[in-house]
């Protein structure tokens, strides 16, 4: 584990240099990261100005599930850059250098490239979290207790989150040029960026719920925060986190399969 841990700040390490080669390009990176953050909460401000609750949330607890949606969606650029670099590799055909690799090919191909600029998402996210979590009115003892199982629905949250796009990402071992088709994953998982209550149908609460569990990327570990310990959505949460990141590395060794190098 130390050994993948080391390769894995090693990469972030190399993204991080590659992207100080140009200081000023990474600052306006920066800066344009942030702007695109701000559009998202400008605009929660605006709805507040005419509603008391959104969808029977306060403005700090849906603040609250906005910031939880940023952290998952920053550690996500910040640590494996979305996937990108396995869309990419594939199209170049870079690949074939990671499959000799002494080292598992789905975590190296994951890890190869990361986007620092997006730790400002996790900075401005985080910020906007402990900003608004004393407006809870929680004990002590509650936010420390809420706070330990959030972090642990958090870490599934990233777990569910990676396991899509792992599978969204390695369609391209059949199309290659698969652009459409991660954008279409992503607003998928922008969804989530809301409460889920949001949805008044049924049905689609179902879906986002199980089929594609929007619900457990940032509303269940908000609602977890805000309301108390909820036993049965944190079974939940770990259940669906496993499920999904077994599934999508299955699909990711059957895609692997197909894969035709370059040198083929």
């Amino acid at each position: 584990m130390s050994r993948y841990f080391n390769i894995w700040l090693r990469q972030l390490k190399n993204g991080l240099s590659i992207r100080m080669i140009h200081p000023i390009n990474f600052f306006v990176m920066c800066i344009g990261v942030f702007l695109e953050m701000s559009i998202t909460f400008i605009f929660l401000q605006v709805i507040f100005k005419f509603v008391n609750n959104f969808s029977g949330w306060s403005h700090s607890e849906a603040m609250i599930v906005v910031a939880s949606y940023m952290i998952i969606e920053g550690l996500m650029w910040t640590t494996v850059s979305m996937l990108g670099g396995l869309s990419r590799n594939v199209r170049t055909g870079f690949l074939d250098v990671l499959l000799v690799k002494p080292i598992n090919t789905q975590f190296i191909v994951s890890v190869w490239s990361s986007d620092p600029e997006d730790s400002v998402r996790l900075i401005t996210a985080i910020s906007i979290l402990f900003f608004n979590v004393p407006n809870l009115g929680l004990s002590n003892f509650q936010l420390v207790i809420n706070g330990l199982l959030y972090v642990v629905l958090m870490v599934d949250a990233y777990f569910i989150v990676y396991s899509i796009f792992l599978m969204v990402k390695s369609i391209n071992f059949w199309t290659v040029q698969g652009w459409s088709i991660h954008m279409i994953g992503e607003k998928i998982v922008q969804s989530s960026m809301y409460p889920v209550d949001i949805f008044f149908h049924k049905i689609v609460r179902v879906v986002f719920s199980t089929i594609i569990p929007l619900a457990f990327i940032a509303t269940i570990p908000a609602k977890i925060l805000i309301h108390g310990p909820r036993l049965d959505l944190a079974i939940y949460s770990i259940l669906i986190a496993l499920i999904f990141f077994y599934v999508s590395h299955k699909f990711f060794l059957f895609g692997l399969k197909r894969y035709e190098s370059a040198s083929s």
